[in-house]
């Protein structure tokens, strides 16, 4: 009896070890895959990436990053509702991906879903409050609904985790505009300037708000 016992063990251990061995040998070419893929995505080769990606999740069923990525790479090829349902498996799989998150609500804008799109970077947020690119994404949505003071309260988390950040100080400096603010506007068109000296769209923008600085303050000036 012990040594029947003995020998199941011994059989349990080695298949236990060779499963192991495939396991990890599945696992190392997904990542190959999902790596060959990202490469192939920087050289905009987005048909040959989606195919890489394809075959790491045959390969690793589970694998989140694997269908965000697919997601990234088909929404690269104008397939924005594809996309979307890859986002969403990314995060059925793994439910605290951020940058899954971040990557939903940026193909929903796209798609014109702008409400969705908000609650997901919301939850992106709420998972990475560092995320500085998502509070930018938020805060141009909650600006376009008219929602200026907490559009505010993100483009000043953005610039705050990044004050490199160049297109936050420029939409932020946009908002202000928008809420006649112009000194303060100049100010974040200024830093992105600063930042960017190339940065085109900044430039007009100070350009234009120095002007209706000026009408308005002319305007306070006759009307005493």
């Amino acid at each position: 009896m012990r040594l029947s016992i003995s020998l199941f063990l011994v059989a349990l251990v080695t298949f236990l070890g060779c499963w192991l061995v495939v396991d990890q040998r599945n696992h190392s070419k997904a990542i190959a895959y999902n790596q060959r893929g990202n490469a192939l995505s920087e050289l905009k080769r987005y048909d040959e990436a989606i195919e890489n990606y394809q075959e790491a999740i045959k390969i690793k069923a589970n694998f989140a990053k694997a269908y965000n990525n697919l997601a990234n790479a088909i929404g690269k090829t104008g397939k924005l509702k594809e996309s979307i349902t890859y986002y969403n498996e990314a995060i059925r799989l793994k439910s605290d991906y951020a940058e899954a998150y971040s990557n939903l609500g940026i193909a929903l804008r796209e798609s014109g879903q702008t409400e969705e799109a908000i609650k997901k970077f919301r939850k992106a947020l709420h998972i990475n409050p560092d995320l500085f690119r998502v509070h930018d994404s938020l805060a141009i949505l909650l600006a376009q609904r008219g929602d200026f003071s907490g559009a505010f309260s993100h483009y000043h988390q953005a610039v705050n985790l990044y004050p490199g950040f160049a297109k936050a100080h420029n939409n932020l400096g946009s908002a202000l505009a928008q809420q006649s603010k112009f000194e303060e506007a100049m100010v974040h068109f200024e830093k992105a300037i600063n930042i960017d000296p190339n940065y085109i769209d900044a430039k007009k923008n100070l350009e234009l708000a120095r002007l209706l600085f000026l009408e308005a303050t002319r305007n306070r000036s006759l009307s005493r």
